[in-house]
């Protein structure tokens, strides 16, 4: 080493020494320059950096001076010092480690205590739990670290005793798991998954207690006291926390070997500490282990030092309870004490025992089996945390328990046999469990095994009174009486204090009868007896209440003892089920109400509560809770179809209906002959609409009634009480099934069904002889049928089988007969008498008078029958009001309904209003009774008020004042009805008031928007006013209601025919072109045939048959011509029928029959009926027939002459032709607008006589016309086809050039077509009539019926291939039209109305298909002739009334 080395080195040390460690740091790199290895240097350079703050260099140097072979402790010291001071915690510690082993090593025991105190200090400063416990483990374990702890080191701190180590060790690791686990529980328990939050605390403590080494501390502690004697008090201390940390973790413990010897373990503590009567919880574990079990007397020292040492422990109750049950002391104190504390019974098994035995004692029995029904859940979980069977108590409390459901009631008997079956297995051989079964199977009814072991019972103890009472018991329950008195009487004689023998005997007399229940001396002291000794016995009261109620004639005793029978045992049902009769018989409901409610809330196994509480709940119609009684009941008992009925019944009242069937299936499974099952199966179904299935069940249910042979002790059938009930079911049924058939339109199966219900009415009143049935309610039934056949007697005529007129005359023989013998009212005689007077005046149609007459008088019959049998005054009410409305609606019926609007006010004094005002006032008198009985029935209003509106007679102001007033007040009494609104907007519409109408109207509506007849008055309101939405309101009205009103249907079917005819007044001038029609208007059209089609089924059309004419009017619209002659056939012989002799409404049927028959092409019946409205137009009176047409009796006459004219042409009687055209001609001068084609038919008449002067004379008839009207297509066509047949070509060129110039409408367009295309194939130019139509179709491409002409024209060419395509082309234009790619919202163009329409589409069709089969030869013929088929077929789908396309589809199909 160099003197400059040293020098520096020395100059360094003293830069250190004096802090200058700049300086000392530059002088010690100098130094490395020049020695890098001085391990002096390193140190000086490590303090100089460490004071510079140059941690990470001074930090190198220190790890390099460590590996230098002089490395000593000043280099560990050193790293030390720079880490404490750069905050290195990590590194600080992990130096201090190093540092504390090698004084270790070095034997230096005071530097390594310095050390490791360090740690300890900082682990205490940075708040690691852990950290700190891992160094308080490493000096309590025996270990390398332990010498450190040694109190004779002079170290400051001094190092602390083991002891004070171990008990920081132990609140350090316990406070650090208690933390954790409270931690861990509130993390987990909010995931999603977590499960139940007692899992996840029982995992979170497994996990946590399972690295837990706090019972090692303790065990380290318990051993370091247990070595000194002086510390005993230490050493309990530390094993009672041992004992208890041991008794939490036992319960989570899941391997069952350490759970065993974790519980050895915690009883050798247990009894240490309570050897030094420490610790109550040792105490209580010890006592629970012990089972009840004191044959060594360890269970009375236990509770003796127990009670000595913690007066106030929670078991001190029970172990005294213990103590005075095992002394037989046990009074109703000791039991309050146990009963204070019960709550302990659901954490420890001995004071389940101990609070059943006191109980027990004091016999309340229901406290013992509440607590030994919870005491089960106790012991198994005793169970599960320790591993042992506490057996011996289980078996204590079983038998305790057994005793007192056979105590409190036979009722309990299965339950207590369970028991002491239960308890025999336990101890076979117990005489006390063996008499136990013996009593309780005795209870079940199986006398047979009881017997034999009471026997036995007897044999091992023949002073057993307990033995001989039950053998007395039993007998009893068999029958044998004399054996019971026998046994129980000795029983008495050996323990006469015991009640129970008193009781048994009193009922073995009751069961005996005669003297024995009646003779005060038997049945009645026994149980007075019994009574006294015990009055705590239910059925000694239940009995006795018996006997006062048979024998005593005090009802009020008998109810008092069946009060205080059920006030001992709530379960008594003889008590129960008599009592509550009793209070049922005597209208007392509330109070059987409150009796079953008591019964269900104490006892939820009482079958028979339940039922009862179910049928006094549907009496009260409370459905909800009956419901909830009948399920309680039917958990029960499962079949008891009497409950299920009640369900039934209860589901149906709040309608739940799909329920209800599916009960009543059960009831039917459960006893398929029981005939309540059927009938209630058949209700169900009805009530849902399902009426097949519903009359189904109804005839099953008579088959029962039939097959039954039960009778009562009168010997009278017990199944003949149905007879009533199915009767009227099945005549509902029916009833439902023609209301059913209204609906959907179907009269003949109408008049089936309500001819169907008069014939089971029939025979049903044809078996009373007695006459003893709801006279009401039967003849409802009739005047129900009765209405529906009068509703469907239009069908009769045709189908007579479907009501049976015999039917009808025995009911009205029945009804006479049971009239006679009830008082008929004077005021009820004179309002029959008028509505005879009235029917008698009406003539009805001629082929249904029999079946009208008769349904007539049976349904006045029943509702004077319904009058006189009424038990209410808003039955009678109603009854008369239906009588009310069949009267007002016969005289509407017979009212004549005028084709024209009337503007006379006058009355005409005919027959028709004397008939009208005749049943007017018969319904009259009965709205006036209905209100009279009820005035707040609404219906009598309502009639009051129709009939006052529709009379005719009196002053006009005041009907209308009545029916305004009778409205008025229908409204006030029914606030929600529309009815009295709708009603009153209709009388103001009768009188002229339409804004009062629609405000009656719009009130109507907004009570009820889906009420019809107010959608209607708003329709009518709209036709008067003459608004175009009068047609969306009766589309409306036919749309939104199930049930339509007739109004709807006609109002909406005139409507569209008025709509119909000034479309076509519009386009063309005339009403026979379907095709001037929108594909809207199109489709309205075929509903509106429906709708008056439904019109005339429903309301059978009234004299005037307006509906039938409006059907034919619609019928010949749309070009159906044959129904339209059957609809005005129908409506011709309405009007003939009617009586009424109306030869003007005779001439307007013939005159549309007759047009209709033309149009149909049945020419010589179109002239018989014209000639036959001929001689109606030409009689004497033919003035007076005219004036009653109308004003407008010219244009009538005119079109009668113009369709007889038409008749006799297509006739080929052309002679009588030309001179109604001539008179047609002539009388349409009145009518400038129909004389041109008048001239036009005359000229084609004239022409098809065929001489030179009358083809001369129609020439002239044309000119005529053109010259008036030049623009007239028509009369310039004939023009051009006379000049064609001439061959006068002047002529044709005139015609033809005038045709020209009126050209450009289509109707022009595809006349001059068609005359040039005529006019070529006539020249034999069939290039040019081809060039012709083509230049047309070029014209208005769009044109549908241009294409036609085109294929039509190829197709008479020959050109088949070149007709098939035109057709399709005017197909395809078809199905655009129709498919919407036209827009309807504005008028179409005159092409897209051709293209849209359904003649065009048929014609096409027609033409394709003929096209088709004339070339099947050219190609594949089976092809081919299947294409031709399918348009043949699509032909007739479109116009199924075409004769052409029917004729093509034969020619495509042979």
């Amino acid at each position: 080493m160099s003197v400059i080395f040293k020098t520096k080195l020395k100059a360094a040390k003293a830069a250190v020494a004096e802090k200058s460690f700049d300086y000392a740091y530059d002088l010690c790199h100098d130094l490395l320059e020049l020695d890098e290895a001085n391990y002096n240097v390193h140190i000086l350079l490590g303090v100089a950096c460490q004071n510079l703050g140059k941690w990470d260099e001074g930090e190198r140097v220190y790890k390099k001076a460590a590996e230098m072979p002089k490395a000593n402790m000043l280099v560990w010291q050193g790293l030390c010092a720079l880490y404490e001071a750069s905050k290195a915690t990590d590194k600080y510690e992990k130096a201090l480690e190093d540092l504390r082993d090698r004084y270790l090593a070095d034997g230096m025991k005071e530097k390594a205590w310095e050390m490791m105190f360090k740690l300890v200090s900082l682990a205490e400063e940075s708040n690691d739990a852990r950290k700190l416990i891992n160094m308080l483990r490493q000096l309590t374990d025996e270990g390398p670290l332990h010498c450190l702890i040694d109190p004779s080191m002079e170290t400051d701190p001094a190092p602390p005793s083991l002891q004070a180590l171990l008990e920081r060790l132990y609140n350090t690791e316990n406070e650090l798991d208690n933390n954790t686990i409270e931690k861990e529980i509130n993390k987990r328990r909010t995931r999603i998954d977590a499960g139940p939050i007692a899992t996840v605390r029982k995992t979170v403590k497994e996990e946590v207690w399972c690295r837990s080494g706090v019972l090692d501390t303790l065990k380290q502690l318990i051993s370091l006291n247990s070595e000194q004697e002086e510390v005993l008090d230490q050493k309990l201390h530390f094993e009672e926390l041992y004992f208890y940390a041991l008794l939490e973790r036992i319960p989570i413990l899941d391997d069952i070997q350490a759970k065993s010897a974790m519980v050895d373990e915690m009883r050798a503590v247990s009894w240490d500490l309570v050897s030094q009567g420490k610790c109550a919880g040792a105490f209580e574990h010890l006592i629970e282990a012990a089972d009840c079990d004191d044959s060594e007397n360890t269970l009375s020292q236990l509770a003796e030092s127990y009670m000595r040492s913690f007066p106030e422990a929670r078991l001190v109750p029970f172990v005294q309870t213990w103590m005075a049950v095992n002394q037989g002391t046990c009074a109703t104190d000791t039991l309050d004490l146990a009963r204070d504390n019960a709550k302990l019974h659901l954490e420890s098994v001995f004071a389940c025992v101990q609070l059943v035995q006191a109980a027990s004692f004091c016999k309340e029995y229901q406290l013992v089996i509440d607590t030994g029904i919870a005491s089960r859940t106790t012991a198994k979980i005793y169970y599960e945390t320790f591993g042992q069977n506490l057996w011996r108590s289980q078996h204590i409390i079983d038998m305790e328990v057994a005793d007192a459901y056979m105590a409190i009631g036979s009722a309990y008997a299965g339950d207590a046999e369970y028991l002491y079956r239960k308890c025999l297995e336990t101890e076979p051989g117990d005489i006390r469990t063996i008499l136990g079964l013996g009593l309780s199977l005795c209870a079940l009814n199986s006398y047979g095994e009881s017997h034999q072991l009471l026997e036995k019972a007897l044999e091992a103890d023949p002073q057993s009174h307990l033995a001989l009472g039950g053998l007395g018991y039993v007998a009893t329950k068999e029958g044998h009486l004399q054996d019971a008195v026998g046994y129980l009487q000795r029983a008495i004689d050996i323990n006469p204090d015991y009640a129970a023998h008193h009781a048994s005997l009193g009922n073995a007399y009751w069961q005996m009868g005669d003297r024995w229940q009646q003779d005060k001396q038997f049945a009645y002291t026994s149980w007075i007896k019994a009574a006294r000794i015990d009055p705590k016995i239910s059925d000694v009261f239940s009995g006795l209440g018996k006997w006062y109620q048979q024998f005593g004639s005090d009802d009020e005793r008998a109810q008092k003892c069946f009060r205080k029978a059920l006030d001992l045992d709530i379960t008594n049902s003889d008590a129960g089920k008599i009592l509550a009769e009793m209070y049922l018989r005597e209208g007392m409901d509330d109070m059987c109400e409150e009796l079953l409610d008591q019964v269900t809330e104490a006892r939820q196994n009482q079958k028979w509560a339940w039922q009862f509480l179910g049928f006094l709940r549907l009496r009260q119609e409370n459905f909800e809770e009956a419901i909830i009684a009948f399920r309680s009941a039917l958990g029960l008992d499962r079949e008891d179809c009497l409950c299920w009925e009640g369900l039934c019944e209860a589901y149906m009242g709040i309608g739940r209906l799909n329920t209800a069937i599916r009960v009543s299936q059960k009831i039917v499974e459960l006893d398929p002959s029981r005939v309540s099952g059927h009938w209630l199966y058949a209700r169900a179904c009805l009530m849902t609409g399902d009426l097949k299935l519903s009359l189904s069940h109804l005839e099953q249910a008579a088959e029962c009634v039939e097959k039954c042979d039960r009778k009562d002790s009168s010997g009278v059938q017990v199944c003949s009480i149905w007879d009533q009930p199915l009767t009227i079911a099945k005549a509902e049924c029916l009833l439902a099934f023609a209301e059913k058939w209204s609906m959907e339109g179907l009269s003949a199966r109408m008049a089936e069904a309500s001819g169907q219900a008069l014939h089971t009415m029939q025979q049903y009143l044809s078996q009373q002889v007695d006459k003893k049935y709801p006279v009401y309610l039967t003849w409802n039934l009739v005047y129900a049928a009765c209405a529906w056949g009068i509703k469907s007697r239009c069908i009769l005529d045709s189908h007579p089988e479907l009501v049976s007129v015999e039917d009808i005359r025995t009911l009205i023989k029945t009804g006479n007969e049971l009239a006679e013998g009830l008082e008929l009212p004077g005021f009820l005689a004179e309002t029959l008498e008028t509505g005879t007077r009235g029917w008698a005046q009406a003539k009805c149609v001629e082929n249904n008078y029999e079946y009208d007459a008769l349904l007539f008088e049976l349904t006045v019959k029943a509702a004077q029958l319904r009058i006189q049998s009424a038990t209410s005054a808003a039955l009678a009410s109603m009854a008369w009001v239906d009588l009310g409305k069949l009267y007002f609606e016969r005289q509407a019926e017979m009212s004549v309904v005028p084709l024209q609007p009337s503007n006379s006010d006058a009355d005409d004094d005919t027959e028709a209003q004397l008939i009208d005002e005749s049943l007017l006032e018969a319904a009259a008198r009965c709205a006036l009774a209905g209100i009279q009985l009820d005035p707040d029935c609404v219906s009598a209003y309502n009639l009051q008020g129709v009939v006052a509106s529709f009379s005719r007679g009196g002053d006009r102001h005041q009907q209308a004042a009545l029916a305004q007033h009778a409205f008025i007040m229908a409204s006030r009494r029914s606030p929600g009805s529309p009815v009295p609104w709708a009603n009153l907007g209709y009388l103001y519409m009768h009188h002229g008031d339409i804004e009062l109408a629609n405000k009656a109207f719009y009130k109507a509506q907004t009570v009820d928007p889906e009420f019809t007849p107010g959608w209607i008055g708003q329709a009518i309101i709209a036709e008067t006013l003459g608004s175009a939405e009068c047609v969306e309101l009766f589309e409306t009205c036919l749309l939104s209601s199930a049930v339509p009103k007739a109004a709807a249907y006609y109002g909406y079917a005139r409507q569209v025919w008025k709509h119909a005819i000034e479309n076509n007044q519009a386009t063309s001038g005339h009403s026979s072109s379907r095709s001037e029609m929108s594909a809207k208007q199109q489709n309205r059209l075929v509903f509106a045939i429906y709708a008056a089609h439904r019109y005339v089924e429903r309301t059978g059309d009234s004299s005037g048959a307006p509906g039938s004419h409006l059907l034919g009017l619609l019928l010949e619209q749309n070009q159906e011509y044959e129904n339209a002659v059957a609809a005005y056939e129908a409506a011709y012989k309405r009007v003939i029928s009617s009586g009424m002799h109306d030869k003007a409404r005779i001439w307007i049927a013939l005159t549309h029959l007759g047009r209709a028959q033309c149009s149909a092409e049945r020419y010589s019946d179109a002239v018989e009926t014209y000639e036959q409205a001929d001689a109606l137009l030409s009689g004497e009176d033919t003035g007076d027939m005219q004036s009653s047409l109308g004003p407008e009796v010219k244009k009538q006459v005119f079109y009668f002459t113009l369709g007889y004219s038409l008749s006799l042409f297509f006739a080929d009687r052309l002679e009588e032709s030309l001179d109604r055209f001539e008179q047609a001609l002539v009388q349409s001068e009145s009518i400038p607008s129909v004389r041109p084609p008048v001239a036009v038919m005359l000229a084609q008449v004239l022409w098809a006589l065929g001489t030179d002067e009358h083809r001369a004379i129609g020439r002239q008839h044309l000119l005529e016309v053109i010259g008036e009207h030049t623009d007239y297509l028509p009369g310039l066509s004939s023009l051009f086809a006379m000049g064609v047949l001439q061959g006068d070509d002047e002529l044709v060129g005139a015609a033809y050039a005038e045709l020209k110039m009126v050209r450009n409408g289509s109707d022009g367009n595809i006349t001059v077509a068609k005359l040039e295309s005529y006019l070529a194939a006539a020249r034999g130019d069939a290039l040019g009539g081809r060039r012709a139509l083509a230049k047309a179709v070029h014209r208005s491409p769009d044109d549908g019926s241009l294409w036609l002409l085109l294929a039509e024209f190829e197709a008479l060419c020959g050109r088949q291939d070149a007709a098939i395509r035109g057709s399709r082309a005017a197909l395809e234009l078809f199905r655009l039209a129709m498919r919407g790619h036209f827009s309807w919202n504005r008028k179409p163009s005159r092409g897209q109305a051709n293209s849209a329409s359904l003649d065009m589409a048929r014609s096409a069709l027609v033409v394709e298909s003929q096209a088709l089969m004339t070339s099947q030869g050219q190609s594949d013929g089976q092809k081919t002739m299947g294409l031709a088929r399918s348009a043949a077929k699509r032909a007739v789908m479109y116009q199924p009334w075409s004769q052409d396309a029917r004729k093509c589809l034969l020619e495509t199909t042979f």
